[in-house]
This record gives C-alpha cells, structure tokens and sequence, in this order.
C-alpha cells in the first residue's frame, strides 16, 4: 500500500505555485501584506515545514514502537487528544490577548 502524503505543505511549492490573495484595495500579493520578499517567504516557508516534518517524524516514530496494531490507534487518540488540548489552550490565551488590548 503506498503512503498518502496529506495536507497542503505537502502539495505547495513556492516556486511555482502563486500565492495572491484579495485585499480591500484589489489584488495583493501575499508577500507584500506580510512584508516579506520570496526569497525570506520561502526560506520561513521551508523553516516551518522542516519544524512540522520533524514534528510528525517524532509521532510517527512514536508510534511505530507500538507493539501491536491497537496500541499504535490508541496511541494515536492520546496524541491527538494532547495535540487538541494544547491548541485549544493556546487559542484561549490568544483570545484572552485580543480582549486585554
């Protein structure tokens, strides 16, 4: 069975693939809004999918030491369970951010 790669970092290429978005004023390329070149847009664009591929290689190897084939699911739930709680934490302490300033 061949492995499914998912997800869009692993289908976009900042090459070749266009980024533009719409803005109010028009259409504005995505680099202009966050103030980046290409090239410092690519260079975070690889840094970020180096963190996320090293990230999902750590899971993956974790659960490869899984002894069996339902240890490797339940495994899997305890780390999608952890993985929502951090965001879930995460995304109320930007919340609370937002309403303090």
């Amino acid at each position: 069975m061949a492995t499914r790669r998912r997800g869009p970092t692993a289908q976009w290429d900042p090459d070749t693939t266009s980024i533009a978005t719409n803005s109010v004023a028009g259409s504005a390329d995505a680099t202009e809004l966050c103030g980046l070149t290409w090239d410092e847009f690519r260079t975070q664009w690889a840094r970020e999918r180096a963190r996320r591929e090293m990230a999902l290689g750590s899971i993956r190897e974790h659960l490869a030491e899984q002894p069996t084939p339902r240890s490797i699911r339940a495994v899997a739930r305890l780390w999608r369970r952890d993985i929502a709680h951090v965001a879930d934490e995460l995304a109320q302490a930007r919340q609370d951010q937002e309403h303090d300033a």
